[in-house]
């Protein structure tokens, strides 16, 4: 019934905009289906995008803040050029060279989409009422679907969980928690937004919902989500004074099942205490460095980690640290430009070529200790290696324009209308998304670009809707 209403306040002017309206708000349930069909819906939404609009994306005149977007997306084909040039011409040429700059020509799509989503809805052709309503019904449902899965050992379509980690519809591919982290707002949201007239049932419904999503992080086995969402949860309270008693309560209650939920599973205790001793040590070695060369008991389990440039200290290092040393070198001989896309798992093997160097798990004493993978596993990281400082200015001055469009339009986040609630969510997994000191998937995979874009181009278009609200 509330939906229904909801629709109804929200209709659609045109019902000629129907189906990009659908296709848009099909975004979020689609990742159910695998990249395929994320791709094919992404695809259609671009092509029906591009009919509508026409000659209006070459015509518009576009904000400094997109002109720096594209700037980054135009220096990631540079960077990558040039890293093609480079090995055509002055190194060993490997196929996998000129595969990497069509994948950076191709990921360009990436801000086509940003400014069809942004223009669409300047035109007022774009609703956000099916994304709504999708973004947050799809992380519920994964959340029951891993509820279900935890306590039977199967979920509803039959795929079992792996110990600790229950991927839901996700099925062998363990990456629900993240999932229903990144839409969890949206569901939240929409939960107050629907029952805004009704004090009582808007209370425990809220509560009930941000319950069911915490837990489902929590047992879907991905740890970094849940600290991702309880920190999502502390910044809401800074941006809407509206709803903080509603989301003081749904925390106590959240909190009381992670506590039973956790308390009850042996695994799931060590897995936690063993995160929470491990940052516990990284931030006292930082704050006291002295106290460095003493082992802790956390230090004898990683003794697959490595020493560091200090070779005295003979102190073990996390594998994110061993990551960030093994980027911070493969980004040395090209520190401007980078080295181009997907080329950190290619150069970190050519580390190997300094026979001080050791890429093996087991440390090496007097060996600089290195890590190879896909990816550094942070997304600042990874631009900074693979399309180099510019890349990392061009993306900070992007942040510095999201913050003062944050700080400027602070007050105006406070309302409890639909585009407010939309707006908040967006703004809140966007931070969540580019937090700088978390461990992340690759920024230029398909499925993480995806997201990313999504989430940015609402904040985008609503940056516009308030500007005109304001006015």
């Amino acid at each position: 019934m509330f939906i229904t209403e909801y629709l109804n306040q929200t209709k659609s002017k045109n019902h000629s905009n129907l189906l990009i309206n659908l296709s848009f708000g099909f975004l979020p349930i689609s990742y159910f289906f695998g990249n395929l069909i994320v791709n094919l819906n992404f695809f259609l939404f671009c092509c029906l995008g591009i009919f509508y609009l026409k000659s209006k994306i070459l015509k518009t005149k576009y904000g400094p803040h997109i002109k720096i977007i594209f700037l980054f997306f135009i220096l990631i084909i540079i960077s990558t050029s040039l890293s093609f040039i480079k090995s055509l011409y002055f190194e060993d040429y490997q196929d996998h060279d000129l595969e990497r700059l069509i994948k950076s020509i191709l990921f360009f799509r990436f801000f086509l989409f940003l400014i069809i989503v942004y223009l669409l809805s300047k035109f007022d052709i774009l609703n956000f009422k099916y994304f709504f309503i999708s973004a947050a019904f799809s992380p519920i449902l994964l959340s029951l679907d891993v509820i279900y899965q935890y306590i039977f050992g199967y979920d509803i379509l039959g795929f079992k969980n792996d110990g600790l980690r229950n991927g839901g519809f996700f099925g062998d591919e363990f990456i629900a928690g993240a999932y229903i982290e990144r839409f969890s707002f949206f569901a939240i949201f929409f939960t107050i937004f629907t029952l805004q007239n009704r004090n009582y049932t808007k209370f425990t419904l809220a509560a009930v919902v941000t319950s069911i999503v915490g837990v489902g992080i929590l047992v879907s086995g991905n740890r970094m989500p849940l600290v991702l969402f309880l920190f999502g949860i502390f910044l809401t309270f800074f941006f809407n004074i509206k709803i903080k008693k509603i989301l003081f309560s749904s925390l106590v209650c959240l909190l009381i099942f992670l506590n039973f939920t956790i308390s009850s599973n042996e695994s799931m205790q060590l897995s936690y205490g063993s995160m929470y001793s491990n940052v516990k040590t990284i931030l006292f070695e930082w704050a006291i460095p002295e106290k460095a060369n003493e082992k802790s008991d956390v230090t004898e389990n990683i003794k697959s980690e490595i020493d560091t440039e200090n070779k005295s200290s003979q102190r073990y290092q996390t594998i994110r640290e061993r990551l960030l040393l093994t980027a911070i070198d493969t980004w040395k001989p090209n520190k401007i430009f980078g080295n181009g896309i997907k080329s950190f798992r290619f150069d970190c093997s050519e580390l190997l070529q300094d026979k001080n160097v050791s890429l093996e798990e087991d440390f090496k004493k007097d060996k600089k200790n290195r890590l190879c993978s896909n990816h550094p596993h942070n997304y600042y990281l990874e631009i900074l290696t693979e399309i180099g400082i510019l890349g990392i200015l061009l993306l900070l001055t992007t942040a510095v324009f999201f913050m003062v469009f944050v700080i400027k339009n602070y007050k105006f986040l406070k309302g409890n209308d639909v585009e407010n609630f939309i707006l908040l969510a967006a703004i809140i997994s966007l931070i969540l998304e580019m937090f700088p000191f978390r461990s992340s998937g690759s920024f230029f995979a398909s499925s993480n670009a995806n997201y990313i874009m999504l989430i940015s181009s609402i904040v985008l278009c609503y940056k516009k809707l308030l500007k005109i609200k304001i006015q």
